[in-house]
């Protein structure tokens, strides 16, 4: 079962502000309010294929602060007619100890996170 969730762009600072956030950098790109009351940040970072994920300085803060509600979204093979997309819930718990500074290996994020698509 699905559910239902609105969900905001996030962004850019200016989005970001009319989003309610207290920051203009929150360091995720979109923002989910789901019908359960759930709230998910969501960074998405995408590769044309299946290789590592960079995530900045900022996006790494918020992931730590955020935990539980922060969630990455990986898709591998975006230049292929099948992309594979992984959501990880809390990466920083999940994948702190095997970054390489703030480089996530692909395959400890296939591990870590669960397979959407």
């Amino acid at each position: 079962m699905r559910l239902a969730a609105r969900v905001q762009d996030v962004h850019t600072p200016e989005l970001s502000l009319q989003a309610g956030l207290n920051t203009s950098h929150p360091g995720f790109d979109v923002l989910s309010h789901r019908s359960d009351g759930v709230r998910r940040c969501i960074e998405i970072k995408g590769r044309a294929r299946q290789g590592n994920i960079y995530i900045s300085t900022n996006e790494w803060a918020a992931a730590a602060n955020r935990r539980e509600e922060y969630w990455l979204y990986a898709v591998f093979n975006c230049a292929s007619a099948s992309p594979r997309m992984v959501a990880v819930q809390d990466p920083f718990r999940k994948l702190v100890e095997k970054a390489a500074g703030f480089e996530l290996a692909a395959a400890d994020i296939l591990v870590a996170g669960e397979h959407i698509a």
